[in-house]
């Protein structure tokens, strides 16, 4: 039997099979197992055994092998009926999304959605094509189920890192418009009816409803991907078809599987009506609206659809822009606010629909509606008033604001990591411009100012238009500022923002207002942080666009009758999960120990009284407790209503515990709790802990507490989060691809603001070219015949024309018509030249704005790539940490950080989302957790306490006369519980047992809100409250609240004086009884007015802790700290303190003061509540909603002391029951009962502040106290409690006596603690013998303990030294240190500054070792190319570094700019040394002199009137005159040793050196060794110039007093001597300089040839790998040639600093060269130097000697240049075989040219530098020019790049590689320096040479060769000593003595060196050059 392929022959080699001798699929394998067999893809490729893959697991290994395995089935195009073929591949693929292997899961859909290199598409596409036959359905509907759980697989749809390939499958899924999707599923659903008709039993009924869902799921999927296929006019059909397949399929009703499909088809469904446009006709009446039910409303304002009002204004919320626009803001039409009482009209007629709409509308405008109002009226007084941008305090209505004046927009760039960035700068708040740098840094530091994401408005004026921007803060900037207070002024801090809207329109803008640099306003939102609500509104807004709104049907409940009782009528069904029969939930978990296991079926009852009574007995809860668990249990919609103290905390842990235990049974995923603060979240997460549940994650970052630390997502992605290889490579694209858009968006922006500062060419250049070609013809520099225009160029000259300015940088911006300027532009093209001034500078105008709107365009463009690239970014990081969330048991949030983190909780399968506080949680909020995988969704709150919060109180609030029609702050759980009229409520089961409060407290909301409110027995228990008569009681007072200012910024809140001074007295008197800490107390109060006030009079005596929603709360009401940025001087500076008290601590041990508002969930034993509210219009303000009145009343378990007036409050129906009953058993006073626990029966009783301090003054009664002290004195403090008298200080004087000693205690009072005595005593016999004073009294009861100071002689065992030490102390002890001071010199011959004891120690076996520390002298080491000494700390062994310091060299014309280290060039200008008798020097100035010393006194007069005493020729001394100086007694004749005043300056004249000193010019003469450069007659006169250029100077002539060098340019006499030394040190200074550079470069080249060896594997395998082809070829050209370049790039580099050190040590560079060029220069231009020369008697070739130069530094760059060219070479070579031996077609581009085009340029290099180290006698590096000579040639060769026509080129190349090596073998024989490893590197090459061209070279060939190449360090050395140089003229030296002591070689030459007992070997001579 012959299988074949659909075109392909014969079966492919199974690769299984091939590469591991077994296949598990056996006869099954649709490979061939004949591996004899010929296929296309059996290439004969080895695997080598050492694979480079990292070890793995067997289970890594199986999955690696199954995934190539899968992906070989779609290397191949589909076979016609090979049902077989498409089931493997769609069942695998199955099982690897199935698997745990991550990256290969991530790498399934990138790899089915290439085209390029595999078939995916194509198999997808036959699937979806093929009908199904009768005799086939089985095999169709399984491999098609197969595929679409593929297509709905959690791993595709739940990744966000490959959504995009993902995003390509379901595009070609459903084909243009759902064409190809539509027909697949209707037809798959035919086949799945006959099947079910048939009662085909080969399909299992399992299989049929997974195949109806992953149908469901892959056609809503593919909708809410696509939109137009929305559009499919089949679609509605097969709508109705699926939903008939699942009657017919779903046998059972109300199956799991018939919930599933019908919740998608009915998202479905939502999502297309919205394609369609299924909007209500708008009404015909403007009152009132037809509806379904019968009903006629009574709407109270006109209906108007949202439509027109402005640009904002849509119907359809999903086209609303989340910011308002700058139209919408300006506009005076009323917003649209839909009512949230669903009888009322709305344009739409779904109710989840219209749900969404109306909660998206109301959200928005709570967060936008006052913001619009203050922006309406600002951007209107602006209208009116251009002058109002400049007032210091606009109004703004009720928005609080920060207000900075002369903003601007002072820099836009784009970072690749935040993006766009606009830094905002304005002037400091005026209390700040006075201060100094560091004080405005604190004062910044320590606001809440600009505090990162908050939203700012930037307002200005441009032109005539008001332009108004929304920007958030990324980042605050403060400039310090200088110590200067002048500079201090002008410094302004900057803030860092965004825009909040990216918008062309508003990007433009933005940048022009860059340009322009005008000032403007900034406006400052305290506490409106976009990413807090923008999440939740964009997700209201993904939810309508998708029809989705999870449990609609119990959020919307229908109109329905209630029963008689008047309960809902509504029935939930249990969660999908638990709908399968049998399912339970297991109680095990919670039942006390020895109980019986109980198991809660999902189809119980929570008014099972026998099942509630059998929980409630084996578990510990209560009943109330018991049947809301099976009520959260059983209900899928579930809501638990817990009123204070009833354990809803308790509640939920026990439930989460239930549910965790069915987590894998059930699939339930993670479990999300969600809370409305962070402190319950974090109490609730805790408690979770301590039961043992440790994979919690906790989402956000205001977590305070340490348990939860390690859970946080930040720590846990850190430490787990790993990302896959797709993602490392898709994150360091992202990161490349975001480089390149920094780059070129920087260059828009450039060119943006540069056209604003100056009209350059280079602007116009391009764009002229590309449009107006003719005019920028005329512009050109160069004319048609060749001609350049010169000076500037002609653009600049016609702009700068002769009637405008010379900067042209003001252009007329008056507009043209379209006429106007097409005739103006018909000019320009015929004679640009003839246009007016003020025409050309119109044109200049059109052009610049062209230009200015074309980079605007393209850097919109741009920055819309960088957001999609930032967008992918994030979602791979989002993917790290979707897998950690996915792989928790619990994740809390709270419900702003699941706003902030919606689109990553989206793709998290969950089934549970418990939410905690859910009665304060607003219906948006509410709805963005009902996540889209969500099937429980259980709410625990209460109604009754505190509503949501909002901003909007006067719109928005139920509570407000405006709000009750919107009613925002109406809770979905108070809406759903209490119910909406005429429709059935959801039911809720109440816990009813309270364990908090003790009845008399709990009694106030029993009577009043809660009837059935049980009491637990142990709340009878509570203790009565220490030092108060009563534990409830209701301070009456009269005194009215504080007026409020007008011009405070806190006008919403309140305060009472009164009351704020009498809480801190009562707060002490509880304190001072001793029983309660601070924390078991509270204060409350309503306002947050009253709360700063409590807070400023108890931060004295109390740690007063905050939470942070008070301190929030504090910041937005103004009272975090005044209004810090306004303008008025009279406003707080002192920002620190109040940070301080805003500081974030724990809650334990501080005083907890907070709003009522802020304490809901909390309590405390003892709660005082100030009321504040007193006023003469009876106003009760938040305190008249029951909500706050129950939390307010049920905070206190064991006491509540209320304070405030009761008139006031008794106008409200609740507050006044409470009084009632509190007046009922006298709780209710005009005075506070307090209680002295020490005397009951007295009465107290205080009615003011002071009334404490008179009766109470210690917590007690007025009495005294008359108990007894310990000490038995009589208490002197007023009645107090027990606790403060047992602390109680007796201040009576101290009576003790000290038992020991019979002295007196020393303390002043009886209080204090004796202690020890401390009388001193005299005289006192130590043990020693000697005496001691002054010791005190305690110390003598054990005299061995006393240390005698006593100072005597005694000696060291462990050295021997005797040192006087005190008498205590034990030498012979193993701590003591021996101080005498350590005389071993150390090897650099510095005596060790260390002490004996120091450097002798015992190591840890006890034996004595010695240790010198590290010598800290100053090396002090002569260098060898100077003068000076090495600076450093000694650093013996190690060469001496470069001498820094700056060159001292310097002439009559110029001074050395270099340091010293560096080879100076010498001066060549003509030397300035002349006199009239001798004549003039001829010579250049560094040369040596070539007249002779003048003898002759000085004619020239002093400035004191006397001769000159120094010679002819030089400069006159004026400071040391003969006659008159008073340097007389210096000594300056050293051979009379006569003084100055002795001398006869007539007969011998002075010299004057430079270092001051002076001497007769016979001494200076005879130690200048002038007898050495010129010739003297018989009577010692200079008669002629000695030939220097056979001798070299020892050194530099010295003073002979303070050694310094002579200066050529102070004493010109001596530079024939001191010019021949100068220039030999320059020459020794650039041969040591060029040896430093050379090791170096070799170094660098070094790092070269290790980048690109690591380098060259991966991007050689990325050639390998590559199959692209046809169009992707150019595309692949233009990634991979870049890379190419870049891999280059350090060798480029390298190249050029090579090539610049060729230059600077070329022959003609170096200073003698330099010199004797000059010097031959200067003598032949020389008119009167024959005659000269002839007079004395000296050649003219001697004039001008000429010096060796030393060519190794330039060989020795030409060496690291040819080594530099071989390793690229080399490299290129591989890159060029990798290239060949794959089967791309991508074409590669060499920098510097292709290989085969180098290698004869670079061998051509290598034989003429072989030549030339030969002639230089230079063996090594000939040898190792010719190494690198082979290595070429046989690249070359190896290559295959040679053509026939070129192999005799080639050939001719090798026969010469190897007639070199045969040379360099004979150089080998030569004893220079390492010249037997180099032999072997020639033998290596030898051999390589002997191989087949055709034979590749193996790298370990290469690494031989390079082995034994690598020579030792070798340089020239820095340190002292001596130079000598070789018999070849090698220089080298000898260190330490300078001695030659032994033989060696040449490391260049390898002639001989050194020598023997300081005499050295023949030819050696000494390089005097080289050492001075």
């Amino acid at each position: 039997m012959t299988d074949s392929g659909a075109g392909h022959g014969r079966r492919p080699v199974c690769f299984n099979l091939r590469d591991t001798g077994q296949c598990r699929f056996g006869s099954r394998c649709r490979f061939s197992h004949d591996l004899n067999a010929k296929g296309p893809s059996n290439r004969s490729r080895h695997i080598p055994q050492s694979s480079q893959r990292p070890t793995e697991t067997p289970e890594q290994e199986q999955a690696r092998w199954d995934y190539n395995a899968w992906r070989r089935l779609i290397k191949f195009p589909p076979r016609a009926n090979d049902d077989d073929h498409a089931n493997h591949l769609w069942n695998d693929a199955l099982a690897i999304l199935n698997g745990d292997d991550r990256d290969r899961k991530q790498q399934l859909p990138r790899d089915l959605e290439n085209e390029e290199e595999y078939y995916g598409i194509e198999h997808v596409k036959a699937l979806l094509a093929k009908r199904s036959r009768s005799s086939g359905h089985a095999a169709f509907v399984n491999i098609s189920k197969a595929f679409l759980q593929v297509m709905t697989h959690q791993a595709l749809l739940d990744c966000l890192s490959v959504e995009t390939s993902v995003g390509v499958l379901y595009n070609f899924f459903g084909g243009t418009n759902g064409t190809r999707a539509v027909p697949f599923l209707a037809h798959l659903g035919e086949v799945l009816v006959n099947l079910q008709l048939d009662f085909d039993q080969t399909v299992t009924q399992e299989s049929k409803e997974s195949t109806l869902i992953a149908m469901t799921t892959a056609l809503r999927e593919l909708l809410r991907r696509e939109n137009r296929t929305r559009m499919n006019e089949d679609l509605p059909g097969l709508i109705n078809s699926l939903e008939n397949t699942t009657q017919v399929v779903a046998r059972e009703q109300h199956s799991t599987t018939e919930h599933i499909v019908t919740n998608h088809i009915s998202e479905i469904r939502a999502m297309i009506d919205r394609a369609k446009g299924l909007l209500a006709e708008e009404p015909e009446a403007s009152h009132g609206m037809s509806l379904g039910f019968g009903l006629r409303s009574s709407y109270p304002h006109e209906f108007k659809l949202p439509r027109d009002r402005h640009d904002n204004d849509k119907a359809d919320i999903t086209k609303m822009k989340i910011f308002p626009t700058h139209e919408e803001i300006l506009s005076d039409s009323a917003e649209f606010l839909p009512t949230t009482d669903r009888d009322q009209p709305h344009f739409l007629n779904d109710q989840a629909a219209r749900h969404l709409d109306t909660h998206f509308r109301l959200y928005r405008h709570d967060t936008f509606g006052e913001l619009k109002s203050a922006l309406h009226a600002f951007l209107g007084a602006l209208r009116q008033d251009k002058m109002a941008l400049n007032n210091p305090k606009p109004y703004l209505g009720d928005m609080r604001a920060s207000y900075y004046s002369k903003a601007s927009i002072s820099y836009v760039r784009f970072s690749n990591r935040r993006g766009l960035e606009i830094h905002v700068s304005f002037l400091p708040p005026v209390q700040l411009r006075n201060r100094s740098g560091p004080e405005r840094r604190k004062w910044w530091d320590e606001s809440r100012k600009l505090e990162e994401g908050t939203l700012l408005s930037f307002i200005c004026i441009m032109g005539t238009a008001i332009q108004h921007i929304f920007l958030t803060v990324v980042e605050r900037k403060v400039v310090e500022g200088a110590s200067d207070t002048s500079k201090q002024r002008h410094s302004q801090p900057t803030v860092i923002t965004q825009l909040a809207m990216q918008d062309q329109s508003i990007i433009e803008t933005m940048l022009q207002l860059s340009t322009t640099k005008l000032h403007g306003t900034l406006l400052e939102y305290t506490n409106v942080l976009p990413p807090t609500f923008v999440p939740i509104l964009e997700n209201l807004q993904n939810m309508q666009r998708l029809g989705r709104l999870p449990f609609r049907q119990w959020i919307l409940p229908d109109r329905g009758d209630a029963d008689k009782t008047g309960r809902s009528a509504l029935t939930i069904p249990p969660p999908v999960y638990a709908r399968h029969p049998g399912f339970n939930f297991p109680l095990d978990c919670i039942l006390l120990p020895d109980r019986k296991s109980i198991k809660v079926s999902a189809i119980s009852s929570s008014d099972d009284s026998v099942l509630v009574e059998e929980i409630a007995q084996a578990t510990g809860l209560d009943r109330g407790q018991s049947r809301a668990l099976v009520a959260a249990l059983t209900r899928e919609f579930a809501f638990i209503q817990g009123p204070p103290g009833t354990g809803k905390t308790y509640l939920g842990l026990e439930l989460m515990k239930v549910l965790l235990a069915v987590k894998i049974k059930a699939n339930l995923g993670p479990i999300i709790v969600v809370c409305y603060t962070n402190h319950a979240l974090d109490q609730f997460l805790e408690l979770l802990c301590a039961h043992g549940v440790q994979k919690i994650i906790r989402m956000g970052g205001q977590s305070h507490s340490d348990m939860l630390e390690k859970h946080n997502l930040r720590v846990v992605s850190k430490d787990k989060g790993e990302k896959t290889k797709s993602e490392k490579f898709l994150l360091h694209k992202s990161y490349e691809a975001l480089d390149q858009e920094e780059k070129q968006i920087g260059m828009q922006l450039s060119k943006v603001h540069v056209m604003q500062k100056k009209l350059v060419w280079q602007t116009f250049d391009r764009y002229l070219l590309r449009t107006y070609s003719d005019i920028h013809r005329q512009f050109r520099q160069v004319d048609d015949e060749g001609f350049q225009t010169a000076g500037r160029h002609p653009f600049e000259a016609w702009v700068n024309g002769p009637r405008q300015s010379a900067s042209a940088s003001h252009v007329d911006q008056s507009e043209l018509t379209v006429e106007q300027y097409n005739a103006l532009l018909q000019r320009a093209r015929v004679n640009v030249q003839s246009l007016s001034a003020p025409e050309r500078s119109q044109l200049l105008h059109f052009w610049s704005r062209e230009i200015q709107s074309e980079a605007f365009d393209t850097i919109f463009e741009k920055l819309k790539g960088a957001n999609a690239t930032h967008g992918q970014i994030g979602k791979i990081h989002d993917e790290v940490d979707r897998r950690i969330l996915q792989d928790a048991d619990v994740i809390g949030v709270t419900t702003t950080g699941m706003a902030k983190r919606i689109a990553t909780l989206q793709h998290v399968r969950c089934k549970v989302v418990i939410c905690e506080e859910a009665g304060e949680v607003m219906e948006p909020h509410m709805l963005s957790a009902l996540l889209p995988t969500v099937e429980h969704f259980i709410q625990i709150g209460d109604h009754q306490q505190l509503r949501p919060t909002i901003n909007n109180f006067k719109d928005l609030s139920l509570e407000s006369q405006r709000g009750v029609l919107y009613q925002l702050d109406r809770s979905q759980f108070e809406r759903l519980s209490v119910g909406e009229p005429g429709r059935p409520s959801i039911p809720f089961a109440q816990l009813d047992v309270q364990r908090r409060m003790r009845p008399e407290i709990s009694s106030l909301i029993r009577e009043t809100i809660y009837p059935k409110l049980i009491d637990h027995p142990k709340t009878s228990e509570r203790a009565d409250v220490v030092g108060m008569r009563k534990n409830i009681s209701w301070l009456h007072h009269d005194m009215f609240e504080d007026e409020r200012r007008a011009e405070a910024h806190h006008q919403k809140s309140h305060s009472n004086a009164w009351e704020v001074d009498f809480m801190p007295a009562l707060v002490r008197h509880i304190i001072r009884q001793g029983k309660y800490k601070s924390s078991d107390l509270a204060l409350l109060t309503p306002y947050t007015g009253q709360l700063s006030k409590i807070r400023a009079a108890l931060r004295n005596d109390f740690e007063i802790v905050l939470s942070e929603r008070d301190q929030e709360a504090l910041q937005r009401d103004g009272f975090a700290m005044a209004d810090s940025a306004s303008d008025d001087e009279t406003e707080t500076d002192q920002p620190s303190s109040t940070r301080a008290i805003l500081e974030k601590r724990k809650l334990s041990d501080l005083l907890r003061v907070a709003t009522v508002d802020n304490f809901q969930g909390e309590e405390a034993k003892i709660v005082i509540i100030s009321l504040v509210r007193h006023n003469k219009e009876g106003k009760v303000g938040f305190l008249k909603t029951t909500n706050r009145i129950n939390v307010l009343l049920s905070r206190a378990k064991e006491g509540m002391y209320l304070i405030g007036n009761t008139d006031t409050y008794a106008r409200v129906p609740m507050w006044k029951k409470v009084i009632d009953m509190l007046r009922a058993t006298d709780s209710v006073g005009t005075s506070l009962g307090l209680c002295c626990s020490r005397h009951p029966g007295t009465e107290i009783e205080v009615s003011k502040p002071d009334d404490f301090v008179r009766l109470s003054p210690e917590g007690g009664c007025n009495e005294h106290c008359t108990e007894r002290l310990d000490c038995g004195h009589q208490c002197l403090a007023r009645c107090h409690s027990k606790a403060m008298h047992e602390v109680f200080s007796c201040p009576q004087p101290c009576q003790y006596r000290h038992e020991s000693c019979g002295h007196p205690c020393q303390k002043k009072t009886c209080g204090e603690d004796h202690g020890i005595c401390q009388v001193k005593l005299d005289g006192i016999e130590l043990p020693c013998g000697h005496t001691q004073d002054n010791v005190p009294c305690y110390l003598t009861r054990d005299l061995d303990t006393i240390r005698c100071s006593v100072i005597v002689q005694k000696d060291i065992p462990r050295c021997g030294h005797t040192l006087p030490v005190p008498c205590w102390t034990d030498p012979a002890s193993s701590s003591f240190k021996c101080s005498t001071p350590c005389s071993v010199n150390l090897p650099c011959r510095h005596p060790c500054s260390s002490t004996c004891g120091e450097c002798n120690r015992n190591d840890e076996n006890g034996q004595m070792t010695t240790r010198h520390p590290r010598c800290t002298k100053t090396c002090g080491r002569k260098l060898a190319t100077c003068n000076h000494n090495c600076p450093l700390d000694c650093h013996v062994g190690k060469a001496c570094a470069p001498c820094f310091t700056p060159c001292e060299v310097r002439c009559k014309h110029s001074r050395c700019p270099l340091t010293c280290r560096e080879a100076c060039a010498p001066c060549v200008e003509p030397c300035a040394w002349a006199c009239d008798h001798k004549g003039k020097c001829t010579l250049p100035c560094s040369a040596p002199c070539n007249r002779l010393p003048c003898d002759q006194r000085c004619t020239s007069v002093l400035r004191c009137g006397h001769q000159c005493p120094s010679l002819c020729g030089e400069d006159c001394p004026e400071d040391y005159c003969h006659t008159c100086s008073v340097k007389q007694d210096v000594r300056v004749d050293l051979m009379e040793f006569e003084t100055y005043g002795e001398i006869d300056v007539a007969d011998t004249p002075i010299v004057v050196l430079g270092c001051g000193h002076f001497f007769t010019a016979e001494t200076l003469d005879r130690l200048m060794q002038m007898s050495e450069v010129y010739t003297q007659d018989k009577n010692g006169l200079f008669s002629g110039l000695k030939d220097v250029s056979a001798s070299l100077a020892i050194e530099i002539p010295r003073c002979p007093d303070c050694q310094t060098p002579v200066r050529q340019h102070v004493t010109q006499r001596y530079n024939r001597s001191i010019n021949r030394a100068v220039i030999d040190e320059m020459s020794k200074k650039f041969l040591v300089s060029g040896q430093a550079r050379l090791q170096e470069l070799g170094s660098e080249v070094d790092v070269v040839e290790k980048t690109l060896e690591g380098s060259r594997k991966e991007f050689t395998g990325m050639l390998a790998r590559n199959t692209v082809a046809g169009r992707q070829t150019d595309r692949y050209n233009a990634s991979i040639n870049p890379k190419l370049h870049t891999r280059y790039g350090p060798s480029k580099a390298l190249e050029k600093a090579i090539v610049e050190f060729k230059r600077k040590v070329a022959d003609h560079h170096q200073p003698a060269a330099k010199l004797h060029q000059a010097t031959v220069h200067a003598v032949k231009n020389s008119r009167s130097l024959d005659e000269a020369m002839a007079g004395l008697d000296i050649f003219t070739d001697n004039a001008a000697p000429f010096v060796e130069k030393d060519r190794r530094i330039t060989l020795g760059a030409r060496m690291i240049e040819i080594k530099k060219d071989t390793l690229v070479l080399e490299d290129k070579f591989s890159v060029v075989n990798a290239l060949k031996s794959s089967s791309s077609t991508v074409s590669i581009i060499f920098p510097g040219g292709a290989p085969q085009q180098s290698t004869h340029s670079i061998l051509q290099n290598c034989t003429k530098f072989i030549n030339d180290c030969e002639e230089e006698k230079l063996p090594k590096l000939a040898v190792e020019a010719i190494l690198y000579y082979a290595r070429i040639v046989r690249l070359f060769e190896a290559s295959g790049m040679t053509e026939s026509r070129d192999r005799n080129t080639a050939t001719h190349l090798r026969e010469d590689a190897k007639a070199l090596l045969g040379r360099a073998f004979e150089l080998c024989t030569q004893p220079f320096q390492n010249a037997d490893m180099l032999m072997v590197a020639v033998e290596e090459a030898m051999k390589l040479m002997r191989k087949e061209w055709y034979e590749d070279v193996t790298l370990e060939e290469l690494a031989s060769i390079k082995q034994a190449m690598v020579s030792g360090p070798r340089g020239i050395a820095t340190h002292s000593g001596h130079w000598y140089n070789c018999v070849n003229g090698h220089p080298f030296a000898i260190g330490e003595c300078g001695m030659p002591m032994e033989q060696a070689r040449c490391p260049e030459c390898g002639a001989p060196i050194g020598g023997q007992s300081h005499q050295a070997v023949a030819g050696v001579t000494r390089a005097i050059q080289m050492e001075h």
